[in-house]
């Protein structure tokens, strides 16, 4: 569908409220997430990317433990101040990584799109290829966007300011900035005002709420909570703790896959005018859920 029809459509179309609204959200969400396993299922390959991820972040997180287990938690430690930096540091780590591995998805994603078989090691070399621009835009995501994130959540007029500063929410106001740099080349900045170009292009203003499959996520994520509400109350059953724990690893990988394929999928369709991997064009107008 070209642009011309999909503005026309998006003009025409009417926009459910209340039930009505949450239950086509969900039924978007389940669209996303279905047809995105499918491709994951198709490229099975791709989930060597978020396995390295949550190995490389469970190493960084490791050894902080293994500080405060050594010198004691913080306050009462007389090394608070180092315990502090490095839990700092892990942080920072930790967002370089995410963004990293999340890079190495959508590109590796793109190559499906081209008609070839994505490969961890192609993702890898794409990330690899931009990763002097990744790296500030990291850290710039793990100080700037979460500062943002905390002040509207704690002073509504400051998430306000953000949307009118950046145009949207700053999670979808930088949705496009990793394809932008990986697929085009651009910088942190210039895929910021990329990211917003395409957004206010194809999807108009006004933009907000979650992702379709971040709901679906969030509703599977709750189920994890019957095996550690179940370990925490039968002192008989404590291997449900880590049932619990390991099904939202397993779901936190499967997310990472499915948001790269959807976010490179609407990256396409904003660019190419075209819907990919059997998603529909109407769900694609619509992506976000209040």
């Amino acid at each position: 569908m070209h642009s011309t029809e999909r503005r026309t459509w998006r003009a025409r179309a009417r926009q459910p409220s209340g039930r009505a609204a949450l239950v086509d959200h969900l039924r978007r969400g389940l669209h996303f997430t279905w047809i995105s396993l499918k491709v994951l299922a198709h490229d099975a390959n791709l989930l060597v990317l978020p396995f390295l991820a949550l190995i490389s972040m469970g190493f960084v997180w490791m050894l902080v433990v293994l500080s405060v287990w050594a010198l004691g938690p913080p306050p009462q430690s007389p090394s608070s101040a180092f315990l502090y930096y490095e839990i700092f540091a892990a942080y920072l780590i930790t967002w370089i990584l995410s963004v990293y591995f999340m890079t190495a998805i959508v590109g590796a994603t793109q190559a499906r799109l081209r008609g070839e078989k994505p490969m961890a090691a192609e993702g890898i070399r794409i990330a690899n290829a931009c990763l002097l621009r990744l790296l500030p835009w990291a850290l710039a995501a793990a100080t700037v966007g979460v500062v943002l994130r905390l002040l509207s959540l704690r002073w509504e007029i400051a998430g306000r300011a953000v949307t009118r500063m950046f145009g949207y929410p700053w999670a979808i106001a930088t949705v496009f900035v990793l394809p932008a740099m990986a697929l085009e080349g651009a910088g942190p900045v210039r895929g910021v005002h990329r990211s917003r170009e395409l957004l206010h292009e194809i999807w108009g203003s006004r933009q907000a709420g979650l992702m379709g499959t971040g709901i679906v996520f969030g509703i599977l994520a709750l189920l994890g909570l019957v095996p550690l509400l179940w370990g925490l109350l039968d002192p008989a059953a404590p291997h449900l703790l880590a049932v619990a724990v390991f099904y939202w690893l397993i779901l936190a990988v499967l997310w990472s896959v499915v948001h790269g394929i959807l976010v490179t999928a609407l990256y396409h369709y904003a660019t190419e005018s075209e819907a990919s991997f059997g998603f529909s064009w109407q769900a694609l107008n619509h992506p976000w859920a209040r």
